[in-house]
């Protein structure tokens, strides 16, 4: 049984508002077949397909039964979860680690723009504590967000050089679906929606697809364009009622980490990645994960963004893709990310390259404020 797996292969669509001439079907079959293209494989070579897909986001009971085909699962070992992206990296780790697979294709997606994002998510909430206040995902993070302001006398303007720096990333990203640089100005004077936040402090509804071929060491050793390593892996879930713990923090982040990190020898973080591709929920949320993360101490994030430590040219770079607040097509953000940080490793992220990466983080999150995240460290 090899016990080393490494992403080979990566492909994603372009991120776009409304992806009106492409079914779900073909988006998702595009990334697919892209995925294994890069691989230097073909479909036969994968015993293990891998999918995210929430039945909510996709508007049919059971989705896989329409999208595992297009997503290469036609008589294979196809397994699905309800969860962001970066979970199912973690399961098809797992399955390749238990020795009975040697190949895996994970495949995410979301079309958001065929349903009401703000009601689907309202469903996620508690029926009868919390979804007769008109929850939504909006409503949830703003909360959060206003208690960590609260806490530790974070600024509007601070959360609002996120959005600046993960926009002006994402001009070099071709892929991204807002390529247009914003100022602090407009951030502060965009709609309000939920105190603190505004319509920039908040991600995009995005159309799109990802997929990523993982192998275990043999298949990986053969790959055409180099591989990354999936040195550290690490998740956990927090509390499902926002009323039962602190807003301010983020412990199954803090959690999923921490396991990540000692599994891949890293103790210092800041000093020892060399980039971050990281789910920021929202501009706020970008701040709260640096502290989670172990960049910094609760109540310094504002200082990374101030001192630019956190941009292309800074100690440590965070979402030089744009990040979430750029693209985001839901369910498939987290594995957007472990994509974006493999191509990072493998020197083959194109115009948002950064120099001398050697080992890289990707993070994932699913449920409201944080409930569930996933971390995974990723090594030349």
């Amino acid at each position: 049984m090899d016990d080393k797996v490494a992403v080979i292969g990566v492909s994603q669509t372009k991120y776009e508002a409304a992806k009106r001439k492409q079914d779900l079907y073909e988006m998702i079959f595009e990334a697919a077949s892209g995925a294994l293209n890069d691989a230097g494989i073909k479909i036969g070579d994968v015993d293990s397909v891998v999918l995210a897909a929430h039945d909510l986001i996709d508007g049919r009971s059971i989705t896989s039964m329409l999208t595992a085909t297009p997503a290469g699962a036609y008589r294979k070992d196809e397994i699905r979860l309800g969860e962001d992206g970066a979970f199912a990296v973690a399961l098809a780790w797992l399955r390749l680690l238990s020795g009975e697979f040697n190949a895996s294709l994970v495949v995410s997606w979301s079309k958001l723009s065929e349903g009401d994002f703000d009601v689907i998510t309202s469903l996620n909430f508690d029926p009868m504590f919390y979804r007769p206040f008109g929850f939504n995902y909006v409503i949830a993070h703003a909360l959060q967000a206003a208690s960590y302001m609260s806490r530790y006398g974070l600024t509007e303007a601070q959360a609002a050089r996120i959005v600046v720096k993960n926009r002006a990333h994402a001009v070099n990203n071709p892929l991204a679906h807002l390529q247009q640089a914003v100022t602090v100005d407009d951030v502060l004077r965009s709609r309000l929606l939920a105190w603190p936040l505004k319509e920039l402090d908040l991600p995009p509804k995005s159309d799109g697809a990802c997929a990523i071929v993982l192998a275990t060491e043999e298949r990986a050793k053969r790959a055409r364009d180099g591989c990354a390593w999936i040195k550290g892996v690490g998740w956990a879930n927090d509390t499902y009622y926002l009323g039962d713990k602190e807003l301010w923090e983020l412990p199954s982040l803090a959690l999923a980490a921490k396991r990540a990190y000692r599994m891949a020898g890293i103790e210092n973080p800041l000093e020892q990645l060399d980039v971050a591709e990281i789910y920021d929920i929202s501009s706020f949320h970008e701040l709260m994960e640096y502290e989670a993360l172990g960049f910094c101490k609760p109540g310094e994030s504002g200082r990374l963004v101030d001192q630019g430590i956190t941009s292309m040219k800074g100690q440590l770079p965070v979402n030089p893709s744009g990040g979430a607040l750029s693209s985001h097509p839901y369910t498939a953000v987290g594995l957007i990310r472990v994509a974006e940080a493999a191509l990072q490793v493998m020197g083959r992220a194109e115009g948002h390259q950064l120099p001398g990466v050697t080992t890289a983080l990707a993070h994932g999150a699913s449920g409201m404020c944080c409930q569930s995240s996933c971390v995974v460290i990723l090594s030349k």
